[in-house]
């Protein structure tokens, strides 16, 4: 009931928000009638969007993401838990079928011709002709080296594998992850030096239109502060790092004269320390007698 009430309170602010600034547009109020409700609508349809998202035990993207990072076994239990062919042989990487052998690769980079290599090797020790691939993407020259193995290869996305276990309700719970907002990485990414020639671009054009348009104070505005902005990134804001350079600070403890003891000698071969020898000099000053 609270979830109802919260979403009709939506649609009556949203619809008197959008009416009382139409009004100062249109002069129709079929017009105003019109937007006010469309922008009810719209909000309503975009809050019932968002909370049947926030429900789902597991997106696609973070499926994917999490069969990436995790090894390939993770891939397989989560298969093995729904399949129940009793022809069907489990590993740590691969799943054999009794005509083809299903290899899970999920990486967060597409595979190459080392990958489909080793793959294609194993494909021909299990003794199958046909292999299939789980994973995010692959390189298209990589399937070049098959074809010396005599193995036809075909990748598998991760969104068909994904669609599979959700209709076999067999995908992990897994919630999403939440970014925190991060002022540093703001301003690093805002003044950072390569952005110099974007600002320098962005407000020459704005302050050349500016003489040619009747807009010029809104053009002119806007071009100095992209100027402003180029500036910017010119002095050690556009250097960063902002702060995380005291990560390092801390490995170093500083050290006064009082509390400074000298190094630690190293101990002698019968287990004793003892100081280092001086060196004698083996070399005699007096003349040699010929």
């Amino acid at each position: 009931m609270a979830r109802v009430a919260d979403l009709a309170a939506i649609i009556v602010i949203s619809f008197l928000l959008t009416f009382v600034w139409t009004t100062a547009a249109f002069d129709s109020w079929t017009a105003v009638f019109a937007v006010s409700v469309a922008a009810s609508v719209m909000a309503a349809v975009t809050v019932v969007y968002i909370s049947r998202g926030a429900k789902k035990n597991c997106s696609r993207d973070r499926f994917e993401l999490e069969c990436a990072i995790r090894p390939p076994s993770y891939l397989i239990g989560l298969i093995r838990a729904v399949a129940n062919a009793p022809s069907t042989g489990f590993g740590e990487d691969h799943i054999l079928t009794p005509d083809a052998v299903i290899f899970a690769a999920a990486k967060l980079s597409p595979l190459g011709m080392s990958e489909l290599n080793a793959f294609s090797v194993k494909a021909e020790k299990l003794g199958r002709k046909r292999a299939y691939i789980l994973a995010i993407a692959v390189d298209r020259r990589a399937y070049r080296v098959a074809a010396y193995f005599g193995v036809r290869v075909t990748r598998v996305r991760l969104r068909t594998v994904y669609r599979w276990l959700k209709k076999h309700d067999g995908l992990p719970d897994l919630k999403r992850i939440k970014q925190k907002f991060s002022f540093a990485a703001l301003f690093e990414a805002v003044f950072r030096r390569a952005n110099l020639k974007n600002y320098l671009f962005s407000g020459g054009m704005l302050i050349a239109v500016a003489f040619l348009t009747p807009l010029r104070i809104y053009y002119l505005v806007f071009g100095s502060i992209s100027l402003i902005m180029a500036l910017l990134t010119l002095t050690p804001l556009g250097k960063g790092p902002f702060g995380e350079e005291h990560v390092l600070d801390t490995l170093v403890v500083p050290i006064s004269e009082d509390d400074a003891s000298p190094p630690p000698v190293p101990p002698s071969a019968d287990g004793t320390s003892s100081p280092p020898e001086q060196e004698t000099n083996t070399h005699s000053d007096a003349p040699s007698r010929e």
